[in-house]
């Protein structure tokens, strides 16, 4: 049994978008890393949702190392409104 399966977290790294350079811990799900993840943010005081998908891995010691491109085509938009008056 390698490393990998016998650890119950894995790192993400935020690659690119508005988590860049960001890191987080997760727990595997049945055994693996998510292929894509969901993040929860406050955008102007509004909840909106970030898409990212996993693009590479590298081992650490016995940690694994997850990196995350931001998916804005699925992503909730994060530009301000020009229109909103209540800024």
């Amino acid at each position: 049994m390698s490393t990998a399966e016998t650890a119950k977290e894995y790192v993400t790294e935020f690659l690119d978008g508005p988590l860049q350079g960001q890191t987080d811990r997760r727990s595997f799900i049945d055994g693996e890393y998510e292929k894509d993840l969901e993040a929860f943010v406050a955008v102007e005081g509004l909840p909106s949702t970030l898409h990212y998908i996993a693009a590479s891995t590298k081992q650490v010691g016995e940690t694994l190392f997850v990196s995350y491109r931001f998916d804005p085509a699925t992503s909730d938009s994060i530009e301000p409104d020009d229109q909103d008056t209540n800024i």
